[in-house]
């Protein structure tokens, strides 16, 4: 089998299209759908299962796809491994972290940094859905994130749940007489939600869960970064806004406070995750 007709098969495996493949190959599609042909001519059997929305993997695919990403892996490791040695540089580790989980995952990185010296790391801070474009674009080796919904192109390795708390105003948190709180009751507050550029996180899970429970909802604000909002309830604004408990940091001024969900609800699902075709190359 030729390495590249297994690589453009597993491109199209993890986007689901030719032209979705062939954009992120940088290739025009005739050409890349006649590789797909020869390899399914030398197999002898097709795979995948064509239909209007979406290219879907047969059995025969599916075994093909699960083994070609291991074996791409190990050819790519081996070849950083060997430019490595070639060179004596020092090898560059792109790491996203989402803006979610900045507190979260900063003794991940710290342990990244001591377990790997022979690592060059670079980090980049931004939303979820846009680390996850970088990692399918390969501008990125891993990402820290939010869980991902359609975990079909990654590899995905979830940490424990992290616990949903409300941070509540002091104007507002005098309406609480304990150091909890139920979901309708600060549903009906001024709320601020955290809220990702693209796709479904728990932005959309809050929202079903609010207009479940509470009649008159009032989102004042939508911001992607937890620190910006604390800044902001330390700044004045009055209200609560639901967040994971790693990323809150008491007020000095006892502007806000935090108030645990007496319901469990596990929405905060931090994860690392990376390309199932370079899991290996990094070692996780």
């Amino acid at each position: 089998m030729d390495l590249k007709r297994i690589r453009y098969f597993c491109t199209i495996a993890e986007q689901g299209s030719i032209s979705k493949a062939a954009k992120i190959l940088n290739m025009a599609q005739p050409p890349l759908g006649k590789r797909l042909q020869e390899l399914e001519a030398e197999i002898g059997s097709p795979l995948f299962i064509r239909t209007p929305g979406k290219m879907r993997l047969t059995e025969a695919g599916m075994f093909l796809y699960r083994n070609s990403c291991e074996i791409l892996s190990q050819v790519d490791a081996l070849k950083k491994r060997t430019i490595n040695i070639a060179t004596r540089q020092k090898r560059v580790v792109k790491i996203g972290v989402s803006y979610l989980y900045l507190r979260f995952f900063s003794h991940i990185l710290l342990e990244f940094y001591h377990q790997h010296p022979e690592w060059d790391i670079h980090v980049q801070v931004s939303d979820s859905s846009h680390l996850e474009s970088l990692l399918i674009n390969k501008s990125l080796d891993l990402a820290l994130i939010q869980s991902p919904a359609e975990c079909n192109s990654f590899y995905v390795r979830e940490f424990a749940p992290v616990n949903l708390i409300a941070v509540i105003t002091r104007h507002y948190a005098s309406r609480f007489t304990q150091a909890q709180a139920t979901f309708s009751d600060v549903g009906k507050l001024p709320l601020i939600i955290l809220h990702r550029i693209n796709g479904e996180g728990t932005y959309e899970q809050l929202l079903r869960k609010l207009y479940a429970e509470v009649d008159d909802v009032n989102i004042i604000m939508k911001i992607s970064e937890p620190r910006l909002v604390l800044d902001l309830l330390n700044e004045g604004l009055q209200g609560a806004v639901f967040m994971p408990r790693s990323e809150f940091i008491d007020s000095s001024q006892g502007f806000y406070f935090a108030f645990d969900i007496t319901e469990g609800m596990n929405i905060y699902k931090p994860a690392l995750v990376t390309l199932n075709t370079a899991k290996d190359t990094l070692l996780i």
